[in-house]
């Protein structure tokens, strides 16, 4: 199949290209930059370049990876810094496959688009409409669906990945695994909140099963890893596979005097501390979405998180890693 890959040369797009060259897939991986080291088949452009001209080949599809994630506190009577990208650039492309005969559109969301809830999150879960990245995703989102809707035969997926981890610089998990491995307090009392995770190796599988078998419409599903996993379950893995001492924790009132401090340096030196308010409520609040209905369309997933843990230290031990400097936060 010949497609389209937008945001290739980010933390998802690096792992996705191999696996899809490895599927028979050819075609253009696109970026702010043109991406590099590109696999047999593939070719490299700017997002601009792309845009502008027309395809040859045809593509058949378009992979939508493009986010932006640099504003993470938007105000709420102007969502437009995280809308210009996340909505805009989705539309851009949406209208761009209209105008080319393009039939299949894969959106990368995140399970940020739906509202945090206390228990299961489900496919059919409430939207945010808040202005932030997940409200940007939930508005994307309904760009794909109109489109899909607009014209006859078109097929769109939406994944919903959870927290994305792996052998990269921008893997979520990298500052948590790091505090776990150097014996730092990482668990906020006894850690049992629910927390969904995804490898790098499982969310590009469920890319690459998207575009087995197109149907025309519009499906979503979200992408977890196989098992549920808790706060302590991460660390505790994290741990024994790095063969550091058990995981440590705080008690939730002393982490809860703990914040305003936080709060109070973030506010003067620009950055957030490993425990803010706003980490203490993303610890604490529960990230429950399973993949059944993916599992259940036929995906097998090709990694435990066991697997994609290890796969991510082996990663960190490496000598060249011991420099790399704290990734940016990732839907």
């Amino acid at each position: 199949m010949e497609c389209v890959v937008t945001g290739a040369r980010g933390f998802v797009g690096r792992g996705l290209l191999p696996v899809l060259a490895a599927a028979g897939h050819v075609g253009i991986a696109t970026g702010r930059a043109v991406p590099t080291d590109l696999p047999a088949g593939w070719r490299g452009a700017t997002r601009g370049d792309c845009l502008r001209q027309a395809p040859s080949p045809l593509p058949d599809a378009v992979i939508h990876l493009e986010v932006e994630q640099t504003v993470p506190k938007p105000s709420a009577a102007d969502p437009g810094a995280v809308d210009r990208v996340n909505v805009g650039g989705t539309r851009a492309w949406l209208d761009w496959a209209a105008e080319h005969g393009v039939r299949c559109f894969v959106f990368i969301s995140s399970i940020q688009a739906a509202v945090p809830a206390s228990a299961r999150g489900t496919e059919e879960s409430p939207l945010s409409s808040a202005a932030t990245y997940g409200g940007s995703k939930a508005r994307a989102e309904a760009e794909v669906r109109a489109w899909a809707e607009s014209g006859a035969g078109r097929c769109a997926v939406i994944l919903r990945p959870a927290a994305v981890y792996g052998p990269d610089p921008a893997s979520n998990l990298l500052p948590f695994a790091r505090r776990v491995i150097a014996g730092r307090r990482s668990l906020v009392g006894a850690g049992a909140t629910p927390r969904s995770v995804v490898s790098r190796t499982n969310l590009t599988a469920a890319i690459a099963f998207a575009l087995a078998a197109p149907k025309a419409g519009c499906a979503i599903y979200q992408v977890s890893d196989p098992q549920p996993t808790t706060v302590v379950d991460l660390a505790t893995m994290i741990a024994e596979l790095a063969h550091a001492p058990p995981p440590r924790s705080i008690p939730r009132w002393l982490a809860a005097c703990a914040t305003p401090i936080g709060d109070l340096v973030g506010m003067v030196t620009g950055r957030e501390l490993p425990l803010s308010s706003a980490r203490l409520t993303a610890l604490q609040s529960a990230s429950h979405f399973p993949s059944d209905r993916l599992v259940a369309a036929g995906f097998v997933h090709p990694q435990s998180t066991r697997e994609g843990l290890a796969e991510m230290l082996a990663w960190m031990a490496r000598p060249a890693q011991a420099t790399v400097s704290k990734p940016p936060l990732q839907g």
